[in-house]
């Protein structure tokens, strides 16, 4: 057998929301809801046949740009390299590009190119990934999260919500950062008025205040048993988030825009997180997430993987013995088979790799040039 890489294609597909999204960091381009999602798919084929899947994503910007990296770049790198050499390729796409991409689009086209590697490494080896990342355990729990956005009335909020509560999910995740406060303030206490004080409710403020102002919202969020607070402030503020996890009682979360281990790894020096939050994508894959895993199983925190659901299940169920996934099915219609949950609980697909299949005729639907 030979691994060797013989093809690289790449997709990009313009996949419909299943339900438009709004938050205080992303909306469209007059301020109102996003509907669409833009994905950037990679098929990384070997002289023998086997073929992996990879894919990153975006909302508001820079598909085509990642599609460009792919296609542009990576893909003449890769062409006669051993596609079981998952952590050298890493390395080695890093360094070419470091100088104009050390995160953001480049650092997720790279991601795409991971899992698309892992997915071969899987098949090769006829296990699914997560076994080939150690097994920790079979299913994780899932929290509902599309499902609490900022156009959204409470009513509607709470319709979601409770579809997702009659599935056994943990709890529900809504989100913060109107222009204000108090407004966030009222629709949380709505929320956890209705569904009980027994239901586990996190909140997502998408970077959206300063620190006096997160400061008081997180007094607020603390007097309604509000499970976590989620970016309060802006990703680059350190000293500010150290500041206003030392400050409150409830958990400060962050993690979803940061972009290497060693931007956690900033973090954790800075004692600035308590809840651990990488993006599979936005970090640079499977390769890169379960490093940040290490580094939160070091500080003895906890992870609970940003979105992505379809792949970040193989690292939540192969290397971490605890923490939840985050349901949001942005992409769930780019694949043949649904994201498998029961009792609150998701379960990688059975198939080898990563277990997934993009067919070819929702590429030609949703293509784009």
């Amino acid at each position: 057998m030979t691994t060797r890489i013989s093809e690289v294609r790449t997709e990009l597909l313009r996949m419909p929301l299943p339900r438009p999204m709004q938050s205080g960091s992303s909306s469209g381009r007059k301020g109102g809801p996003v509907s669409h999602i833009n994905m950037p798919v990679v098929f990384v084929t070997t002289e023998d046949g086997i073929r992996g899947l990879g894919y990153a994503w975006s909302l508001l910007g820079g598909a085509t740009a990642t599609r460009c990296v792919l296609r542009d770049d990576f893909a003449q790198l890769l062409i006669g390299e051993d596609a079981l050499d998952h952590e050298r390729l890493w390395r080695k796409l890093y360094k070419r590009l470091q100088s104009v991409g050390r995160h953001g689009l480049v650092i997720q086209a790279q991601a795409a190119v991971d899992l698309a590697l892992w997915d071969i490494k899987g098949k090769v080896a006829g296990l699914p990934v997560h076994k080939l990342l150690g097994g920790c355990r079979e299913s994780a729990p899932v929290y509902g999260s599309d499902g609490g956005w900022l156009y959204m009335t409470v009513p509607e909020m709470l319709a979601a919500f409770e579809g997702y509560l009659a599935q056994g999910m943990m709890g529900v995740k809504m989100k913060i950062g109107h222009e204000d406060p108090r407004a966030d303030i009222r629709r949380v206490r709505e929320v956890r008025k209705s569904l009980g004080d027994d239901v586990w409710i996190a909140v997502d403020a998408n970077q959206k205040w300063d620190f006096p102002t997160a400061m008081r919202v997180g007094r607020e969020l603390e007097q309604l048993g509000v499970a976590w607070f989620e970016e309060p402030l802006l990703c680059e503020d350190i000293p500010g988030h150290a500041r206003l996890a030392a400050a409150l009682d409830i958990p400060v979360a962050m993690g979803e825009t940061l972009g290497s281990r060693f931007e956690f790894e900033a973090y954790l020096r800075a004692g600035a997180v308590d809840i651990l939050q990488p993006d599979i994508v936005r970090v640079g894959g499977i390769t890169e997430t379960v490093k940040v895993v290490t580094l939160a199983d070091v500080a003895q925190l906890p992870v609970a993987p940003h979105h992505m659901m379809e792949s970040t299940i193989q690292v939540a169920c192969g290397a971490m013995a605890s923490g939840p996934i985050e349901y949001m099915p942005w992409v769930a219609g780019a694949f043949s088979e649904p994201a498998r949950i029961e009792n609150g609980n998701m379960f990688p697909p059975k198939g080898p790799g990563l277990g997934l299949e993009i067919p070819e005729e929702i590429i030609r639907k949703y293509r784009t040039e």
